[in-house]
C-alpha cells in the first residue's frame, strides 16, 4: 500500500481545502448524462467527502474508498459505506457499481489509465465515469504568494508533493490527455467561488504538504502565520478560479 501522506490532514482539507473543492466536485457530479438518484454510485479518492455530500444531496446510493484512513475518518459516523483502498486495485467485484466518480485522484498516478481502468471494470456497462483534475495552465499569484511566505517562515516543500506536480498531476492536464486515457482505458468520452484572502489561505493550508510544519508550529503560531499570510495576499483579491479538466465517459455496453 503506497504511503499516505493525507494522514494528518483531515479537519485542514474539510474546514480549507474544500472550499475550492467542494464546489468543483458538484459541479463534476452534476455533469452526469443522466440521473443518479437511487443508483450506486462509487466515490473513489473520496477524502473528506465532497463529492459525497453532492451525490447524497442528489439521493445516490454512496460507497467511497480512499487511500487515506485519516481522511475517511472525519465525520465517519455520518460517512457512507467506505474502505480503505488504492484506486488502482478496488476491493469491487466486475460491474458491482452503476456509475463512478473521481475527484482528483486520477492526477496522483503515473500511469492514470490504470485508475481509469479500474473505474471502468467495477461500473456496469452504460454507467457513467467522471473525473477531474486540474488544468496544467491553472495558476494563482495570491496562492503563491502564500506557499511563499510559508517558506520564508520555515516551510519545507515535501519531497513527495515535489514529485506528484512533476512525474504525475502534469499528465492528465489538458483536455486531449484526458480523453487519450479515457480511451486507453477502454472508456467512451462524451472541462469556484473562493474571493477572500481568508478563504484562499484557509484553502491551501488545508492541504497535507502544509500538516506536518503546521503541527510543529502549533495552534497559536499557526494562526499567526494564517494571519500573516492573509495580508501578504492583500485585498481585494482576484477570485480563485482554478482551470479544471472534467471527464465524462460512459462504460462500453448497454444496460
Amino acid at each position: 500500500m503506497p504511503a499516505d501522506h493525507y494522514a494528518q490532514s483531515g479537519e485542514r482539507w474539510a474546514l480549507g481545502a474544500e472550499l475550492v473543492y467542494g464546489p468543483i466536485a458538484a459541479e463534476l457530479v452534476a455533469s452526469s448524462p443522466h440521473p443518479l438518484t437511487g443508483r450506486v454510485v462509487l466515490d473513489a479518492g473520496a477524502g473528506t467527502g465532497a463529492a459525497s455530500t453532492e451525490l447524497h444531496r442528489r439521493q445516490a446510493r454512496i460507497v467511497a474508498v480512499d487511500l487515506s484512513a485519516g481522511m475517511l475518518a472525519w465525520h465517519a459516523a455520518s460517512r457512507p459505506p467506505c474502505a480503505v483502498a488504492d484506486i488502482r486495485a478496488l476491493p469491487l467485484g466486475n460491474a458491482s457499481v452503476d456509475d463512478a466518480v473521481a475527484a482528483f485522484v486520477l492526477n496522483h498516478l503515473t500511469e492514470p489509465a490504470e485508475g481509469l481502468a479500474e473505474l471502468g471494470r467495477v461500473t456496469r456497462p452504460a454507467g457513467a465515469v467522471l473525473a477531474a483534475v486540474f488544468g496544467n495552465d491553472s495558476h494563482s499569484e495570491a496562492r503563491d504568494r502564500i506557499d511563499a511566505a510559508a517558506l520564508a517562515a520555515g516551510w519545507q516543500v515535501p519531497d513527495w508533493y515535489r514529485q506528484l506536480k512533476t512525474a504525475a498531476a502534469p499528465i492528465l492536464g489538458t483536455a486531449a490527455a484526458m480523453a487519450a486515457a479515457a480511451t486507453a482505458a477502454g472508456l467512451t468520452a462524451v472541462h469556484t467561488g473562493v474571493t477572500r484572502a481568508r478563504e484562499l489561505v484557509r484553502y491551501r493550508l488545508g492541504h497535507p504538504i502544509f500538516a506536518t510544519w503546521l503541527d510543529a508550529l502549533g495552534p497559536h503560531r499557526a494562526e499567526t502565520f494564517a494571519s500573516r499570510a492573509e495580508e501578504g495576499v492583500r485585498e481585494p483579491m482576484e477570485p480563485y478560479r482554478p482551470t479544471v479538466v472534467f471527464l465524462r465517459a460512459l462504460v462500453p455496453g448497454f444496460a
